[in-house]
Parts: structure tokens; C-alpha cells; sequence
């Protein structure tokens, strides 16, 4: 094995956004989490890096309400998951759909 490995990489420890909780998506950086514990006081939270989650997606992008298929691919924008790829980072993949301006919560595909 290779003496520079350090661990498998896909549940790391990282800061997270304050009154983040085990379930929360986050985003840290640019790169897409499920935060598996809650916020320590430290900061941080044991978060998943790759995985399918039920997460709460809004019909929306940047010019409004849009429909969201399965395949579509989903951003964080302001805390939101939706469609709009304008304002937002790269979040997932959509595995259910959600209706035009709805909110509801989904399967997602983390990024990673």
C-alpha cells in the first residue's frame, strides 16, 4: 500500500456552515456534503462526500420557477437546491422530479 495514503475519502471531517445538523446538505467550498453529524464546536461536522441522500429540491432556476426531471443536474444557491446553474455551485443529480416552484424532498446523488 501506498505510504501516503490517508483514508478512503469518502466521509472526511470539515467545517460546516453554522446550525448545520446531522442530514443537512452544505456546501464546503465548492464541493457538495451531507453533513453526518452536527456541527461540533469546533465547526465542523463528519460529512459524506458522495452518496444518494433525501434532500429537499426547489422547482426553481434563475429566471423562476422551473419543473426538475431525473438526470437534471442540481446547484446550491443560497442554501437552496434547484436548477439554476447561473448563480449556484454544482450540487448532485436529480434521481426523482419535483414540480415547477414546488418544494420537495428528493433522492440526490452527491456530485462526488
Amino acid at each position: 500500500m501506498a505510504t501516503n495514503y490517508i483514508q478512503q475519502g469518502d466521509v472526511i471531517k470539515l467545517p460546516v456552515a453554522s446550525g448545520k445538523t446531522s442530514g443537512d446538505p452544505d456546501l464546503v467550498g465548492s464541493i457538495p456534503v451531507v453533513c453526518l453529524t452536527d456541527r461540533d464546536s469546533d465547526g465542523n461536522a463528519e460529512c459524506a462526500l458522495k452518496g444518494v441522500f433525501d434532500l429537499p429540491v426547489t422547482g426553481a432556476d434563475n429566471a423562476g420557477n422551473a419543473a426538475v426531471s431525473v438526470g437534471d443536474t442540481l446547484y446550491m444557491d443560497s442554501g437552496t437546491i434547484n436548477i439554476d446553474g447561473t448563480d449556484g455551485t454544482e450540487y448532485g443529480v436529480a434521481l426523482e422530479a419535483v414540480a415547477s416552484g414546488a418544494t420537495d424532498t428528493i433522492n440526490v446523488r452527491l456530485k462526488g
